[in-house]
């Protein structure tokens, strides 16, 4: 059994998930107020939609998060919004281009599958430089099947930090992230992604990768890839690695378990709503 604790200055306390856990439901509101998409969630319209606390730890260290999430979800006509905020003491990344392997430093994630039936659905990562990958998963099974270069037309990001991104000298607080993605640039290729309508539920799901092992860290890993020869071992490799990984807060807002973030049968279920 779950418990909450008191929330205090952003911090929770967490046992570890069980198997079976019902799915997380959310009623999307929608927005009261026009939407500027620039990472700073004043509009009133944020400010009285309903807030998600309880993003939970998967693949790894189940009990504990030092670096909590917050979510909030809109729609209007054109678009589906969502917006993240970050506690972050250490704000960094490398990557600094369109469609790189984000995923294997920090981000925040939204994966939409309206129909939940793992096939033809969306996921979109965006660092806190505001750089995205966004890629169409054509099927889980048997094989994977993705498209990178599949773009989602019209998308609008911003991210806001609150300290300096890559200067691990300095204490950090954290980031936000807007987004906005358009109906229509689903419509075609995600099933089920077309404009809702009041009352209709998608499946999608939220992440946020929070790597403390740092930068430094990661700059080393990818500088002694680069200098083994194709296909070679290296002891060291694999335990700067694992380090990298037990040092990574990996959080959902609906809990996935053997199959990590692909697995829509466990996205959490949203209604639209007025």
């Amino acid at each position: 059994m779950k418990q909450l604790a008191s929330l205090l200055a952003l911090v929770w306390l967490w046992t570890a998930p069980v198997i079976g856990d019902p799915i997380a439901q959310y009623t999307i509101q929608r927005a009261s107020t026009p939407i500027r998409v620039d990472g700073h969630l004043d509009e009133f319209a944020w400010e009285k939609a309903e807030q998600i606390d309880g993003f939970e730890r998967i693949l790894n260290d189940y009990d504990q998060i030092t670096r909590p999430t917050r979510a909030k979800m809109l729609w209007d006509d054109q678009n589906i919004y969502f917006a993240f905020v970050c506690q972050d003491p250490d704000m960094w990344t490398l990557y600094d281009q369109e469609d790189q392997a984000l995923w294997d430093e920090e981000v925040v994630e939204v994966f939409i599958d309206p129909d939940g039936d793992a096939r033809d659905y969306l996921e979109l990562e965006v660092n806190p430089r505001n750089v995205v990958v966004d890629l169409r998963i054509l099927t889980l099974k048997p094989d994977w099947d993705s498209s990178i270069p599949w773009d989602i037309a019209g998308l609008q990001s911003a991210v806001q930090t609150y300290g300096t991104v890559d200067d691990s000298l300095s204490a950090d607080q954290g980031w936000t992230a807007e987004i906005a993605i358009p109906y229509s640039a689903m419509a075609d290729s995600i099933k089920g992604g077309g404009k809702p309508k009041l009352g209709d539920s998608w499946r999608l799901n939220l992440y946020r990768i929070e790597r403390k092992g740092g930068r430094a860290l990661r700059s080393q890993i990818l500088d002694l890839q680069k200098s083994l020869a194709k296909g070679a071992k290296s002891a060291l490799l694999d335990s700067l690695n694992e380090h990298y990984h037990n040092e990574t807060e990996y959080t959902a807002w609906s809990e996935t378990y053997n199959r990590g973030f692909h697995d829509p049968s466990r996205f959490g279920i949203v209604k639209f709503g007025e």
